[in-house]
């Protein structure tokens, strides 16, 4: 399952916080038979279900788990007789006690059992969803524990069994699942009735059914049918997820020694939908703008979004539903593989978009949740659903997927690859843990992943490994030490017994030889490096899971030499770690801002973008009234040599880098510099592209919009409010539906937040404009009393996992006033399964502050000697 919001979500008050109690493991499932007969008009549904099971001791009581399931007549067949079973419901436990009078003896049986549910509005379980003209359809999202929604079940990973699917449809829709259609026959009555091959042994949670009005686009790999469906009208927008999907498939079963084993693959865009997508076997679903898109005008950002959720998607077909974890705890392994996995494929296809660097990035941004005192081990306990949702966090994605990075590193990527085949083969269709990977990397590798990976697993936060290094003569002694690194200066500097076992590279300044790779897993360790260096950088490769100290001599060192000796990964690596010592107050900010200005001449969009991202947290948190416009001159001054190397016109032989970058550029310039230039000329493309989408690049339009709303009116509120509704696609459509949050004037972001919860918005993007808005410094404190006074209706309208979206985006508050009313209202309204995004968020307003506290004077007096210039621009 991929996640697509800013703040990973999870589920809300109003998820059912079942006790933690696991299914009895009295019984085992073989084999589902399902027939729903879902009605769309009364968003109702029946269902049949044939369970067969194994009954491994004597008994006579079977527990199901079953939530907002009506039973009908319920029969168990074993020990050749058949009972009627009594229903027990046991809400709290979403539990079903099926009891008969005489014990059932061990081995097989049947469960045989009608029903009917409820299509709910709330985008899991088994859904009632509509497409733009107001068609409605029914879907599924199950992932984790919501196939108890749809029919009574087995609904624990380990419980995997095979699926016969059968769907009975109104006349003119289709029913699309996990496997082909083996039949599709008239009735009854109006109805007609399509039945499924039966599936792969499989978790409940992977089980798909989408019953509406779809069109489809297909083609093919090595074989393999492939289908992207949409809802009427928009099948073309399918063109590039179709030609993503046939490279995808052609890699991967190139890369697994397993070929892609489900016979058929369906990609399914939904309108309504929560997550960003999910992996059903052979059936993933997918929101609409992440699998739809005009390929001739669409963004380059969006279609390397698109590209790689398939590829994340794809990825679970081998890691997740092939292999899958026993039990939650070990989901990070699904997430993380996917994450680390998708971006192999995508850089095969398109190497121009430089997926690599962009994982380097967003390691940089996994570390600054890991170096909070409230984030969590990567493998982490979990019982409950609420429990169960919460993992599925930045931890479980990004940290797991930058550890498979750097172990793939340390082992060499064919040893890694091997060590993946290994471990598919040996658990496929079935169940593994995360020791049974390490196991089979450790066996094929003949290195220690087994002492390795629990040091990067099992323990929270990240370490940060502090470099010492003199020069003697014509080598350089370099002492390593390591501690757990804290953004909470008092806890960083506090003694801490944390040791990791960190596969790290070293490289000099002097360049003499290939790095040296160590394994260093001592508090502290001395080496000696050829050649006489000015400075020795500690992630060379920039593919460790770690944070570098620098001493300060070697940092203005590196500052001078980052872009002629270091490569765009690493550039990327060493401002995540410079930053980081700005953090705790180490280095000063102008120490940030002097690397900033080494790399001026850079132009490689990865490492740019790492550059604007930190100069817009300066700009909006470190900056003071008195010093703003200072700081403007600074960047308007460093930004126009930029800007005039990119220019304002796209030209026909330039690369998507190239559009990428001019749009971040523009951005920074008109939002963070204020230029009025720039400003004027967003305007007045923005006019353009509402007149004429066409006649404006996309990436610049994303662009012109936002900064036109910085100071637009209500004319222009009004007219980004009409093109919504005539939207030609969804990718235009959230361009201009998330403009509306960055308009600067109260009245017209008042405008937003009450159009947010009003039954115009879908409600899977309700509470992601209203967070949108209080990420606004305009919109904060409007965004955030709006919350406190429409509570209830903020929980009503965000579906299951929209809620903690709202405790997640208090995180960008940085005053303490802010910070007690946000702990006032949650210790009011508490949010269980959002308790951990609760205190991260409390936490980084805490560090906010400190580091505001510690820095604006360091700031000021950097711009009193550097505000008038950019250092050589």
């Amino acid at each position: 399952m991929k996640r697509i919001l800013a703040v990973l979500l999870f589920a809300s008050a109003a998820f059912s916080l079942a006790v933690g109690q696991r299914l009895p493991g009295v019984v085992t499932p073989e084999n589902y038979k399902l027939t729903f007969t879902p009605n769309l008009e009364s968003a109702t549904f029946e269902g049949d279900e044939t369970i067969s099971i194994r009954i491994l001791k004597p008994t006579s009581e079977i527990t199901l788990n079953a939530v907002d399931i009506n039973f009908g007549d319920v029969a168990i067949t074993g020990g050749g007789s058949t009972q009627k079973a009594n229903v027990t419901p046991e809400k709290d436990k979403e539990m079903a006690v099926l009891m008969v009078e005489k014990p059932l003896p061990a081995g097989p049986a049947t469960i045989h059992i009608t029903y009917t549910g409820v299509l709910n509005d709330e985008m899991r379980g088994f859904y009632l969803g509509k497409d733009d003209q107001g068609r409605k359809y029914a879907a599924t999202q199950f992932e984790s524990t919501d196939a108890r929604r749809a029919f009574p079940s087995f609904d624990e990973p380990a419980y995997k069994a095979t699926f016969d699917i059968t769907a009975v449809a109104d006349e003119g829709q289709i029913a699309i699942s996990n496997q082909k259609i083996v039949s599709d026959t008239p009735g009854p009555g109006d109805k007609h009735t399509v039945r499924f091959a039966t599936t792969a042994k499989m978790s409940s949670y992977l089980a798909a059914l989408v019953v509406g009005n779809f069109e489809y686009i297909e083609g093919e790999a090595d074989g393999i049918p492939i289908r992207v469906y949409s809802t009427p009208g928009k099948k073309e927008m399918g063109k590039f997820a179709l030609e993503s999907a046939e490279h995808i498939l052609g890699y991967y079963n190139k890369y697994f020694s397993v070929k892609y084993p489900y016979g058929k693959l369906d990609l399914i865009g939904l309108p309504d939908f929560s997550p960003g997508a999910m992996e059903n076997t052979g059936c993933i679903t997918f929101r609409e703008v992440i699998l739809l898109i005009d390929d001739k005008q669409g963004s380059v950002d969006m279609k390397k979004e698109i590209a790689s959720v398939i590829a994340h998607e794809m990825a679970h077909q081998w890691f997740g539903d092939l292999v899958t974890m026993k039990w939650w705890d070990d989901i990070w392994l699904n997430e993380g593989f996917a994450t680390w996995m998708s971006s192999k494929p995508v850089q095969a296809w398109k190497p121009e978009w430089n997926f690599k660097l962009d994982d380097v990035s967003q390691t940089g941004g996994t570390l600054n949740t890991d170096s909070l005192a409230n984030t969590r081990p990567i493998h982490q306990a979990a019982d409950t659903p609420a429990q169960i949702m919460e993992l599925f966090d930045g931890i479980a994605y990004g940290k797991a997927a930058a550890v498979l990075r750097m172990l793939e590193s340390y082992l060499g990527e064919e040893t890694f690859r091997a060590g993946v085949n290994a471990y598919i083969q040996q658990h496929q269709y079935a169940n593994a843990t995360a020791d049974d990977f390490w196991d089979a990397q450790a066996k094929t590798s003949k290195k220690p992943v087994d002492q390795i990976m629990p040091t990067f697993v099992k323990q929270a936060g990240v370490p940060i490994i502090n470099v010492k290094s003199q020069c003697s003569g014509d080598s350089t002694t370099v002492t390593l030490d390591q501690r757990r690194y804290y953004y909470d200066r008092e806890k960083f500097q506090a003694p801490n017994d944390q040791l990791w076992e960190v596969p790290l590279c070293m490289e000099g300044a002097a360049g003499k030889g290939a790095p040296q790779c160590k394994l260093f897993s001592k508090r502290q360790e001395t080496f000696t490096l050829p050649g006489c260096s000015n400075w020795v950088l500690a992630n060379a490769g920039a593919t460790g899971y770690y944070r570098v100290g620098y001493q300060p001599d070697a940092v203005r060192a590196l500052a001078t030499d980052s872009e002629t000796k270091l490569s765009p990964a690493e550039r990327i690596a060493l401002q995540s770690d410079i930053w980081a010592s700005v953090r705790v107050g180490r280095e000063p900010v102008g120490d940030y801002l002097a690397l900033a200005q080494g790399l001026a001449g850079d132009r490689n969009r990865a490492v740019l973008e790492d550059v604007l991202v930190r100069l817009n947290y300066i700009s909006q948190y470190l900056v003071t009234d008195s010093d703003r416009e200072s700081f403007r001159i600074w960047l308007r001054q460093y930004l126009s040599p930029i800007m005039k190397d990119v220019g304002w016109e796209p030209k026909a032989s330039e690369s998507d880098e190239q559009r990428t970058l001019r749009a971040r550029v523009i951005n920074a310039l008109g939002y963070d510099a204020r230029d009025s230039e720039v400003l004027a000329k967003a305007r007045t493309l923005a006019d353009r592209a509402l007149n004429s989408p066409a006649s404006v690049d996309r990436e610049l339009a994303d662009s012109a919009f936002r900064l036109a709303a910085l100071t637009g009116d209500e004319a222009f509120y009004d007219k980004l409010l009409a093109t919504l509704k005539n939207a030609k696609s969804p990718e235009e459509y959230y361009m201009v539906l998330f403009a509306l949050p960055r308009f600067g004037d109260p009245k017209l972001l008042q405008r937003t937040l009450d159009y947010a919860i009003s039954p115009d918005v879908r409600s899977q993007d309700a509470l992601r404009l209203v967070s949108n808005v209080m990420h606004n410094p305009a919109g904060e404190k409007l965004a955030w009393d709006f919350v406190l006074t429409h509570w209830n209706a903020v929980q009503k309208v965000g579906g299951p996992f929209a809620s903690a979206e709202i405790v997640g985006a208090t995180s960008s508050f940085c005053d303490a006033r802010m910070r007690d009313q946000v702990a006032d209202f949650f210790a009011a309204h508490k949010i269980e399964a959002a308790e951990r995004t609760y205190r991260q968020s409390i936490e980084r307003i805490n560090n906010c502050v400190d580091l505001k506290r510690q820095q604006e004077t360091q700031l000021a007096s950097w711009l009193g000697q550097h505000g008038s210039s950019a250092g050589g621009q």
